[in-house]
C-alpha cells in the first residue's frame, strides 16, 4: 500500500502545483493500471484521485474518463464509495461547466447536471459516515447554489447528527443561518452570535483543512472576526435565554421541529420565537384594479393576502393536528370509526387516518404556492380562479420565463424544488404518498409485519410520521422563498404604497 500512496501523493502534489495537459495525464492512467494491475487499493481508489486531478486542471476530459471508469466499476466497489465519486465528479463537471461561475442563467436553463449529481450524492448510506458527511455537505452546497439555503440547513443537520464537531457543516451551516438573518425583517443579534459560535467550533475541528482545504478555514476564520468586530462596536453581550416551563406539549412539539413560521430556525430567543410572523410585504401599483372588497387594497393585493392566508391557515391546522395524531392512542382496528379490517395485518386506525389527512391537507400547500406565485408575478391580472394551478407549474417554461425576466434565487429556488417531484427525484416519494391517498389508497403495516420490500400502495406508521416530518420541513421552505422572493420584489421598486400586512401577523400564534 505504501508504494501506491507514494505515487499517487507524487501526482496528486504536481497537479495541484502546476497546469498539465490531458495526454500527459491520460498517459499516467495507462502507466498507473500496468503498474499496479490486480492491486484491490488501486481499483478502488484510482478514481477518486483522478476526479480530485480532473478538478484541479478543470478538464472535462479526464473527469468524463472518471465517469466512465467509474460506471464499468458500478457493481464490484463498495456501494456508498462508489455514489460518492461518480456523484463528487458530476458535481466538478457541473461547476467548470457553469461559466461564469456566477451565471443565473445557466442554473436556469441548464440545471440537469447538478440535479444528477445531487440525486446519486443521496444514495449515500449513514452507515459510511465519512462518505455520508461529505456526501450530504456537497448536497447542501448543491442547494445552496439554487439560492435554497434554508433545505441546506438540514441537510447538515443531517451530518451533525452523525459527527457534531464535523467542521464543514458547523461552518457552512453558519454562513447559511448568517444570510438569512439578512432577509429577517429585524436581525437578531442573538442569530449572529449562535453563528459565530458555530464557526468557532468548525474552526477546532483539525479535518478541515484537509476535507475543505485552507481557503476554507481562511474564509471561516475571517468571519469570526468579522462577526467579532460588529459585536464589539455595538457592545453586544450575549446572553442565555432559557425556554420557558410553561410552554404547552404541543409549543414544546413545534419548537423542537422548527415549526413555527417564522426567523428564528427552531431557537428560543424570546416570546417571538413561538409566533408564526411569515407575510409578505407587497407593491400597490396605482393603476391595479381595485378590490370590490375593500378600498385599501387592489385586487392583486386582495387575492395574494387571501391566498397567503389560507396558505398559513393550512399549515397551521396540519401540524396542530399532526401533533394530535402522534399523541393519540389507538388500537389497530378502531371500532368507535368502524373501520373496515381486511385481514392483512395492515392498520385501519383513527391515528392512521388522521396521518394521511395531515399529508393530504399539508401537500395541499404546495399548490396554493404555485398559484400564488403566478398570481403575483405574473404580468396580467387575469382572475386566478379560472385557472387550475398546481406546484409542478413551477417547472413549466411559462415559470422559467418569469424567472428569468425577475433574476430571483428566491423564485429559482422554488423551481429547483419543484423539479425535485419529479420521477426518480428527491421528494417524489412524496407526490406518490400524496396520489396514493388522494386518490387510491394507502395501507400501513405493522412494523413487525412488514413485508421486505414495501409496494407504492404501503408503508409503516413510523416511515409515514418521517415523511411527513420531511414535507413540513419542505412546505416551510417554499413558505420561506415565497415570502421573500415578494418581499424582494416590493423592495426593488418604487410603488405608490407598500403593504405590510401587519394585522395578520399575530393570527397564527
Amino acid at each position: 500500500m505504501e508504494d501506491i500512496t507514494r505515487e499517487y501523493l507524487k501526482l496528486d502534489k504536481e497537479s495541484q502545483s502546476k497546469s498539465l495537459s490531458d495526454d500527459y495525464i491520460f498517459k499516467k492512467i495507462a502507466e498507473f493500471d500496468s503498474k499496479f494491475k490486480n492491486r484491490k487499493e488501486h481499483y478502488e481508489a484510482f478514481e477518486g484521485l483522478l476526479s480530485n486531478i480532473g478538478a484541479d486542471q478543470k478538464s472535462i476530459a479526464i473527469l468524463n474518463c472518471v465517469i466512465k471508469r467509474l460506471k464499468s466499476k458500478k457493481n464490484k466497489l463498495p456501494h456508498n464509495k462508489y455514489y460518492y465519486d461518480l456523484g463528487n465528479t458530476i458535481l466538478t463537471k457541473a461547476d467548470i461547466e457553469r461559466r461564469p461561475p456566477d451565471s443565473f442563467e445557466h442554473l436556469v436553463t441548464s440545471s440537469s447536471r447538478y440535479k444528477e449529481a445531487k440525486d446519486i450524492l443521496l444514495l449515500v448510506q449513514s452507515e459510511d459516515t465519512d462518505h455520508f458527511q461529505r456526501a450530504r455537505t456537497n448536497i447542501a452546497n448543491i442547494l445552496e447554489k439554487y439560492g435554497r439555503n434554508y433545505e441546506a440547513l438540514f441537510a447538515y443537520d443531517e451530518v451533525l447528527k452523525t459527527d457534531t464537531n464535523f467542521g464543514m457543516a458547523l461552518g457552512n451551516k453558519a454562513i447559511a443561518i448568517g444570510y438569512y438573518t439578512q432577509l429577517a425583517p429585524q436581525q437578531s443579534l442573538v442569530l449572529l452570535n449562535n453563528c459565530y459560535n458555530l464557526l468557532q467550533k468548525a474552526l477546532s475541528d483539525p479535518r478541515l483543512a484537509e476535507i475543505g482545504g485552507k481557503l476554507v478555514a481562511n474564509d471561516f476564520a475571517k468571519r469570526i472576526s468579522s462577526l467579532e468586530r460588529y459585536f464589539s462596536e455595538i457592545s453586544f453581550t450575549p446572553k442565555q435565554t432559557e425556554i420557558p416551563k410553561s410552554l404547552s406539549l404541543y409549543q414544546k412539539f413545534t419548537l423542537e421541529n422548527n415549526l413555527f413560521l417564522n426567523y428564528d430556525f427552531g431557537y428560543y430567543y424570546d416570546k417571538h420565537s413561538l409566533c408564526d410572523s411569515f407575510f409578505p410585504n407587497v407593491i400597490e401599483d396605482m393603476r391595479s384594479i381595485r378590490s370590490s372588497k375593500t378600498s385599501l387594497m387592489s385586487n392583486k393585493t386582495y387575492l395574494t393576502f387571501q391566498v397567503f392566508n389560507q396558505l398559513l391557515e393550512d399549515f397551521v391546522t396540519s401540524r396542530y393536528n399532526f401533533h394530535k395524531a402522534i399523541t393519540v392512542k389507538s388500537k389497530k382496528i378502531d371500532s368507535q370509526t368502524n373501520y373496515i379490517y381486511t385481514y392483512d395485518y395492515t392498520y385501519h386506525s383513527l391515528q392512521n387516518g388522521m396521518l394521511k389527512s395531515v399529508f393530504s391537507m399539508l401537500y395541499n400547500c404546495l399548490d396554493k404556492i404555485a398559484h400564488l406565485i403566478k398570481y403575483y408575478f405574473y404580468q396580467s391580472e387575469s382572475d386566478p380562479n379560472k385557472v387550475n394551478i398546481y406546484f409542478d407549474w413551477l417547472t413549466t417554461d411559462e415559470f422559467k420565463q418569469i424567472l428569468l425576466e425577475q433574476n430571483s434565487y428566491q423564485l429559482l429556488s422554488l423551481y429547483a424544488l419543484a423539479l425535485d417531484f419529479k420521477s426518480n427525484s428527491q421528494y417524489c416519494g412524496l407526490n406518490t404518498i400524496r396520489n396514493r391517498i388522494t386518490h387510491s389508497f394507502l395501507n400501513i403495516y405493522d412494523e413487525f409485519f412488514a413485508p421486505d420490500e414495501l409496494e407504492h400502495s404501503e408503508t409503516t406508521a413510523e416511515l409515514l410520521v418521517e415523511n411527513i416530518f420531511t414535507l413540513f420541513m419542505v412546505v416551510k421552505a417554499a413558505i420561506f422563498y415565497s415570502t421573500i422572493a415578494i418581499k424582494e420584489k416590493a423592495n426593488s421598486q418604487d410603488s405608490a404604497g407598500k403593504l405590510d400586512a401587519t394585522i395578520q401577523k399575530k393570527i397564527f400564534s
